[in-house]
C-alpha cells in the first residue's frame, strides 16, 4: 500500500527536476560568453545649406533580408541618400530615396547590408 503513494511522488520529483535541469541545459548550449549579439547600427549626418548649423541625420542596421534608413532631415532642402549594395554573386548596385525638407522619417529597402551608405548635397537621386 505504500508503493502507491511513494510512487507517484517520485515520479512527480522526476519530472520537476527534468523541468528545472531544462532551462540549465539550454544555458549549456548559448554561446560562449552568453552574449546575444546585436545588429550593428550605424549613423552618418552632414551639414545643411540652410539654415547655418543645422544638419541631416541618418541611421542604419545591419539587417538580415532589407535595410530601414531613419532620417531627420533638419535641412531647409531636400537631401537623396545613396545605398550600395553587393550580392552574393560579386555584382554591385545602388538604391536612391530623397528625405524631404524638415520631415523625420524612414525608407524600408528590400535588400541588406549596404557596404557604402552617401548622403548627397543635392535633393536628387
Amino acid at each position: 500500500m505504500k508503493y502507491r503513494t511513494i510512487v507517484p511522488a517520485l515520479l512527480g520529483a522526476g519530472v520537476a527536476a527534468a523541468l528545472v535541469g531544462a532551462p540549465a541545459a539550454s544555458a549549456a548550449t548559448a554561446p560562449s560568453g552568453g552574449k546575444v549579439s546585436a545588429a550593428a547600427t550605424h549613423h552618418k549626418s552632414a551639414s545643411c545649406k540652410s539654415p547655418k548649423g543645422s544638419k541631416i541625420n541618418i541611421s542604419w542596421g545591419d539587417g538580415n533580408v532589407s535595410t530601414t534608413v531613419y532620417y531627420n532631415n533638419h535641412c531647409s532642402q531636400k537631401r537623396a541618400i545613396w545605398l550600395d549594395f553587393r550580392r552574393s554573386n560579386g555584382t554591385y548596385f545602388s538604391k536612391c530615396f530623397v528625405a524631404p525638407a524638415k520631415k523625420k522619417s524612414h525608407k524600408k529597402i528590400g535588400n541588406s547590408m549596404p557596404y557604402k551608405v552617401s548622403i548627397l548635397s543635392k535633393g536628387s537621386c
